[in-house]
């Protein structure tokens, strides 16, 4: 069974989510944005050592900010992102955490991925869809009927894309490519409360307005 946990991190309060499967005793992270003593809990809980990877949408300090962390304490697991921000984790006008006054401490993927990568996840593949707009090299990941969405897509909006190597109309299309996907999934998003495809199609403007797609 495949079980999805929110847990709000940082000052931003981003999505980090820990997803487990019980019946192949493995798990992984999306965006360890920072430190949270109920995550640790967690993972402690189901077992550090079942942490296959942690698998970051996108570059930004507020979701990866305890990658490297989190690496020391689990050297094991590998480290996903986008090839096409494989640099933001370390630079910091890259990642923005200059924009905050923060020092980010930096540390390098073990995986690069783009559009039709996969990882193996238990009896399952995660499945890998290139979703630029929010940053270059932002991805969605799939598994199952549940997709992580990063800053691409939120309840009700999208991400932002004026930040280093953001382009609005890449977003769009990042959007209408979300929209066609076949079927409803689970939406977690980076930020606020999560959603479903189906909500959003009926009732994101970005979604339902022909202007925008």
């Amino acid at each position: 069974m495949i079980k999805v946990e929110c847990f709000p991190v940082g000052e931003i309060q981003a999505n980090c989510f820990f997803v487990t499967d019980d019946e192949a005793e493995e798990a992984f992270l999306v965006d360890t944005g920072d430190y949270s003593f109920k995550l640790e809990e967690r993972i402690k809980q189901f077992g550090a050592d079942k942490v296959k990877y942690i698998l970051l949408t996108h570059g930004h300090f507020d979701h990866i900010g305890y990658v490297a962390e989190m690496k020391k304490k689990m050297p094991w697991v590998k480290v996903v992102i986008g090839k096409d921000d494989a640099h933001f984790t370390n630079q910091d006008d890259f990642n923005l955490a200059w924009h905050f006054g923060l020092t980010q401490e930096h540390f390098d993927a073990d995986i690069l991925v783009g559009e039709g990568s996969e990882l193996k996840f238990g009896n399952e593949m995660i499945k890998v869809i290139s979703t630029p707009g929010h940053t270059r090299g932002g991805v969605c990941y799939i598994l199952r009927d549940n997709i992580f969405t990063g800053d691409t897509l939120f309840r009700g909006s999208i991400g932002r894309t004026d930040f280093p190597t953001g382009d609005k109309e890449e977003m769009m299309q990042s959007v209408k490519r979300l929209a066609s996907l076949d079927g409803n999934y689970n939406v977690y998003c980076g930020h606020d409360k999560n959603t479903t495809l189906d909500y959003e199609r009926k009732n994101n403007i970005f979604m339902t307005r022909k202007d925008f797609i």
